[in-house]
């Protein structure tokens, strides 16, 4: 019989919301699940040791984005690049990668039609994407200067739907009339994509990617998976202005024709400055002393029920 470990997130969006754990999972996956509880980083490998000796047959992180991230680097330093397949069991705030495998329905439905299919004696149907490795952590989504200060920006506002759109509308007002706003500042430093320094000493924000969508219905990244060993990385050194007037092809995912305006699929980035600088992964904010260096990482089964 095929079995899910389920590991739960007791710090994503969806249980800070109910304010309360419910065994709700279990009660739908009965003898097929087990499921594992976490309230930090570190009780994650724990559950990875669990699972892997108990055989679990796929591993599923109820979460968003930042959850997975975690799970997938933790677990992966148990399982030494043998992972089982992963199911999504979306409840965090971003769920890009979920959306990005067209990962349909809440935690409950994704789980219920797993547990059918399984109960069918089919086998779960899974498609493979790429992560980014950053010191030894895969990630799907990357991206420093104006991404990191935009997501910075949100979560000391407060995370809601409503917030996030004032926020990109105020932002795109920002930008178009606001000439002195310190929120574009961007990123002081030096950028090297596969051995190519690119010719800004200041650029506005850089994003890559191994999934095209970063929420909003924004889908930047359309290359994403166009080569099965890179990533696509976009650097833009643009005036706010300019980006801002070019809104909607960043968000349809349509080439944008500038002289300050880089994208490739990629393999390597390295970035450096003379001071700490923030950065994203998957919606998680970290901070880099000088230089960092991004890679393409491990490949992952997710399924898709």
């Amino acid at each position: 019989m095929k079995r899910i470990g389920i590991i739960v997130n007791l710090n994503s969006r969806k249980y800070k919301l109910a304010k309360k754990r419910d065994d709700c999972y279990e009660k739908l996956g009965g003898d097929y699940v087990m499921v594992r509880y976490t309230h930090s980083i570190d009780e994650i490998a724990d559950v990875a040791t669990e699972f892997k000796r108990a055989g679990m047959d796929y591993i599923a992180p109820c979460g968003g984005d930042g959850t997975l991230h975690h799970v997938i680097t933790q677990f992966n330093k148990i399982y030494q690049n043998n992972l089982p397949p992963f199911l999504i069991l979306k409840g965090g705030t971003m769920n890009n990668v979920a959306n990005s495998i067209n990962l349909k329905g809440d935690a409950e439905s994704i789980l219920k039609r797993a547990i059918e299919t399984i109960k069918a004696d089919n086998a779960l149907p899974a498609i493979e994407r790429k992560t980014m490795s950053i010191n030894n952590t895969y990630c799907f989504l990357f991206g420093n200067g104006l991404v990191a200060d935009f997501l910075e920006r949100y979560y000391t506002i407060g995370k809601s739907y409503t917030k996030l759109v004032k926020l990109i509308y105020d932002s795109i007002v920002e930008a178009l009339f606001n000439k002195n706003s310190n929120f574009f500042k961007g990123f002081d430093g030096s950028i090297t994509c596969d051995l190519q320094t690119l010719p800004y000493t200041n650029v506005l924000g850089l994003l890559a990617g191994t999934v095209e969508t970063v929420g909003m219905g924004f889908y930047p990244l359309y290359r994403a998976n166009e080569k099965n060993d890179s990533f696509h990385v976009i650097v833009c050194a643009m005036d706010p202005k300019d980006l801002a007037k070019n809104i909607v092809k960043l968000k349809k995912g349509i080439p944008i024709r500038h002289e300050k305006f880089y994208e490739n699929t990629i393999k390597t980035i390295e970035i450096h400055s003379d001071k700490p600088f923030a950065y994203t992964m998957d919606g998680d904010l970290y901070y880099a002393e000088d230089t960092l260096q991004v890679t393409t990482g491990i490949n992952i089964h997710f399924v898709v029920v």
